[in-house]
């Protein structure tokens, strides 16, 4: 693939910038995204405004490049096609499952497109493709939609769990629910599990038919045991079997109720990591269960378990660099179809880093900012869109995954990294102050106040809607 003339000085000084957007048209298929609409959208049409203009319109928002969806509707030139107001009206009726369907397309080419490249890490166990399951829910909203406007508490648009992969950096899959309080339990029905891979989770999903279907999918799990969830026997005493980075570690065998089978028994692995420093909430031991094999070490089970933070970063680096909350969106399908815009940029920017890791090696790519990473890109960005409008990148979706990745692979290649290294900060210092107990905040779930405008929900929202935190 050879690149136009006009972007040779973006090549030359601007390179992550230009590897975004190759990237992101590399990966985002216009045609594919319609054609998904058409598979499963039901009660939904398209007129002149299609599924794929709210994604390109709404990446804007998620990387930053327009600062509101209205800002990104006129950009992209939309109200040629329709008015604002049916834009917002599509964004707030788009059905979960078509968003949820639209990462999962995107997140398989940007897989495809960072193993091209390279830049895919090594498992946590060799053998298992490690998949971690963690839940998020969406921060408030402005108070624009009718129901919040009666009140001064903040308003919940959402949440959904997310479906991470270390090895790739990215978010695979995600599950998506207009009701902020819904329990993340309550959606693992629609968690899809593949053989080979390696599910890790904290003790919220430490649920025994969940670890059971993982089980007949030919996978395998790590958890944090859940003491109501999972009681068990002992089959054998526990035993030291040395430390790791954070503390001392004691395996144990026991046996816990098959849910498949009544009466019947599965034999599993305990491993107790008596930690060097208590956590946050002063818990002195992390107490995990596993399916694994013993010829995988209790130690490495712990260093892996220890890996199941980077969703947690993941998903701030989705707030603090690439606008996963939109303020102004309070229907919940809108905030959700923004949230999933956010996992797509953040896809497109573990595609970038993958091309660095292969051109400039591991240790350099260690060192890197994201957030100097991603302000580099947002100064150049703006800059290079007017030289080459949107239209004129259409020769990126017409090349083949191998000839966009040696591509980026050289760009990767020119890229300053030592102006972009982490700053190492000191210890954080210890809190002096905690919240008084007398004083509370409160929220309310955007999709029960909704249905109780409508008439469905019971109760006035102080009752059922209305949590303390």
């Amino acid at each position: 693939m050879i690149l136009p003339a006009i972007l040779d000085p973006f090549a030359e000084r601007g390179a992550p910038a230009l590897m975004t957007r190759l990237v992101l048209d590399g990966i985002v298929e216009e045609d594919a995204i319609n054609r998904l609409f058409d598979e499963i959208a039901e009660g939904q049409y398209t007129r002149e405004l299609t599924l794929a203009h709210l994604v390109q319109a709404m990446l804007d928002v998620a990387s930053g490049h327009r600062p509101s969806p209205r800002a990104a509707f006129l950009a992209h030139q939309l109200d040629r096609l329709a008015t604002v107001q049916a834009f917002y009206g599509k964004l707030k009726r788009m059905r979960p499952d078509i968003t949820a369907s639209v990462v999962r397309q995107v997140a398989l080419r940007a897989r495809q497109l960072i193993a091209a490249v390279g830049g895919l890490r090594d498992e946590p166990i060799p053998g298992y493709a490690a998949r971690i399951l963690d839940g998020t829910i969406l921060t408030g909203t402005e108070h624009r939609i009718a129901p919040l406007r009666q009140t001064r508490v903040a308003g919940l648009p959402g949440m959904a769990l997310a479906v991470y992969e270390p090895a790739s950096m990215m978010i695979l899959d995600v599950v998506l629910d207009e009701d902020a309080y819904r329990q993340e339990r309550a959606l693992l029905d629609q968690v899809v599990i593949e053989p080979g891979q390696l599910w890790i989770g904290d003790r919220n999903f430490c649920v025994p038919s969940f670890l059971s279907r993982i089980r007949r999918a030919g996978a395998s799990f790590l958890v944090r045991r859940h003491a109501m969830n999972l009681p068990f026997e002992e089959a054998g005493p526990l035993h030291a079997v040395g430390r790791c980075e954070t503390g001392h570690v004691s395996e144990q065998p026991i046996v816990v109720d098959d849910p498949d089978s009544p009466g019947g028994r599965l034999a599993l692995r305990r491993i107790v990591l008596e930690l060097d420093r208590p956590t946050r909430e002063g818990e002195t031991e992390i107490e995990l269960v596993t399916d694994l094999p013993a010829e995988v070490s209790a130690i490495v089970v712990c260093t892996t378990y220890r890996g199941r933070w980077q969703i947690e970063g993941h998903f701030q680096r989705l707030t603090d660099l690439l606008h996963c909350e939109v303020p102004s969106l309070g229907y919940p399908r809108a905030a959700l179809f923004a949230f999933s815009m956010s996992v797509i940029a953040g896809n497109a920017l573990a595609v970038l880093k993958g091309g660095l890791r292969e051109a400039q090696g591991e240790e350099m790519a260690e060192e890197l900012s994201d957030y100097s990473l991603v302000h580099e890109v947002a100064e150049v960005y703006p800059g290079m869109m007017v030289a080459l409008p949107a239209g004129g990148w259409s020769f990126v979706r017409l090349a083949p995954v191998g000839e966009l990745a040696a591509v980026l692979v050289g760009l990767a290649g020119r890229v300053p990294m030592e102006r972009m290294f982490r700053y190492r900060r000191g210890p954080k210092k210890p809190r002096t102050t905690k919240r008084e107990s007398g004083k509370r905040r409160h929220h309310y779930s955007n999709y029960r106040l909704l249905e109780q405008a409508k008439g469905k929900g019971t109760g006035p929202p102080g009752d059922e809607s209305k949590v303390e935190m």
